[in-house]
């Protein structure tokens, strides 16, 4: 692949991004932070691990 023209003039960048809905810039309010009430206790269980058990008596 290679490079066979660099498109200068203004008009033709604003088109070609207008058509992708890429030109115009939209503002909006930033994200609202999440706020979690509790905090799951993490919890080990043996029957969903992928590590086989072994019985070493």
């Amino acid at each position: 692949m290679r490079i066979i023209r660099f498109i200068e003039e203004l008009d033709i960048i604003e088109k070609i991004l207008g058509h992708l809905g890429l030109w115009d810039i939209r503002n909006h309010d930033p994200p609202q932070p999440v706020i979690f009430d509790s905090i799951p206790d993490l919890v080990y269980d043996l029957y969903y691990s992928q590590i086989l058990a072994v019985d070493w008596n």
